[in-house]
């Protein structure tokens, strides 16, 4: 880890990153890796989980009405759901959650010590990095990131960035691209709020089937600009825009993003598609399946982890192993080992040695969930 004394000499003064633009560079943090704890040696990371939350709210803002059908959820209707909805999640009631049934308590991932024991188990399975992929709007804690971090001696990398239309702040759409851009770049090279600790990659950001106007089409501009700006890549959360990936990439092109550091979320709703994922893989972009470890219910809406498996094995042998991350989304209680879950160790667990058995050698594993995460957490040079 480099020391403190590097980290002051890499930050902006704590004012108004749009002000100073035109006095001061943006720092130059080529060749590093931002973690809550300080910036790291790529060399450091060891296996890496690309996309996960630590720490979560997923609830609904205020509750209202036009929240749930901006986040395409239906508000639990009746008296047994609605009792369902509010009791404390426990295992009893688990099951009944996973078949579908809405309770508030699963969205909820807060209780520090519960969180540093679960993420503990991708350490002791071999893990060494985990990306923080939650952004403003789902309760994304600097502080107790770090107080994880260190316990656990795993290296978390923080997003920034907006997630989805239902859990956007209220005065969000009266932005601009230049003032979104401005606190993106601040998160990254000074500090989130008066912590001074750095996020190390843009997102993850919410997209829809819509990704060309309003709000979402200005945060993609200000992300596609904070990118070229500050060399961090991009992480996208881009479930309902499962056929928008071309026109996403386009708008981030547009504003300067290189494809190249690029990466498309939730991919697993794309498996087996290689006539479709093929042509963002030329363009440079990685994809990443990160839904991995969830139950093979009748609710799922996305292939199960063996016709994942069958794409990576597909993908490696056209050779684009260098264009694959894998994780797993744990974003709900359910998820966790305390609750009946596969946590965050099931990859290192399970799917690593399933891959195996299909055939995929211990060097493309290394490449998938070492170097593939090396390459896209080390900034590269800004470009103004």
């Amino acid at each position: 880890m480099i020391s403190n004394s590097r980290v002051v000499a890499v930050v902006v003064l704590p004012c108004i990153v749009g002000a100073l633009r035109a006095q001061q560079p943006i720092p130059n943090l080529a060749g590093r890796v931002m973690t809550v704890s300080g910036p790291v040696a790529p060399d450091r990371l060891g296996h890496t989980l690309m996309h996960e939350h630590i720490f979560v709210d997923l609830t609904l803002p205020d509750d209202q009405p036009e929240r749930w059908a901006a986040a395409g959820r239906q508000r639990p209707a009746g008296a047994t759901a609605a009792r369902l909805y509010h009791q404390p999640l426990t295992l009893d009631i688990v099951s009944s959650v996973m078949l579908g049934a809405i309770n508030r308590d699963n969205w909820l991932l807060t209780d520090e010590s519960e969180q540093a024991r679960e993420i503990a188990e991708f350490k002791r399975a071999g893990g060494g990095t985990i990306v923080d992929a939650t952004s403003m709007g789902i309760d994304r804690r600097p502080e107790a990131l770090q107080r994880v971090a260190q316990a656990s001696g795993l290296n978390v990398v923080m997003g920034t960035g907006w997630y989805a239309a239902g859990w956007y702040p209220k005065d969000l759409d009266r932005r601009t691209v230049e003032s979104l851009t401005d606190e993106i770049v601040r998160d990254l090279t000074v500090g989130v709020g008066g912590t001074g600790i750095r996020a190390g990659i843009i997102g993850e950001l919410g997209t829809s089937a819509n990704p060309g106007a309003g709000i979402e089409n200005r945060i993609l501009r200000a992300s596609g600009r904070a990118s070229r700006l500050t060399g961090a890549a991009i992480t996208l959360h881009s479930t309902e825009a499962a056929r928008q990936h071309a026109r996403i990439l386009d708008i981030l092109v547009a504003e300067g993003a290189d494809p190249s550091r690029v990466i498309l979320g939730h991919a697993d709703y794309l498996a087996g598609d290689l006539t479709y994922i093929t042509p963002l893989l030329e363009r440079g972009a990685t994809i990443e399946f990160d839904l991995l470890g969830k139950p093979p219910l009748v609710t799922r809406k996305w292939p199960i982890d063996s016709e994942v498996a069958k794409t990576i094995v597909a993908l490696t042998k056209a050779g684009y192993a260098d264009r694959i991350v894998l994780s797993q989304d744990v974003s709900a209680k359910m998820s966790l080992k305390s609750y009946g879950g596969t946590g965050y160790s099931f990859i290192e667990e399970q799917f690593l040695p399933y891959l195996k058995r299909q055939g995929i050698t211990d060097a493309q594993i290394a490449r998938i969930m070492v170097e593939n995460p090396k390459r896209l957490l080390t900034f590269v040079a800004p470009r103004s």
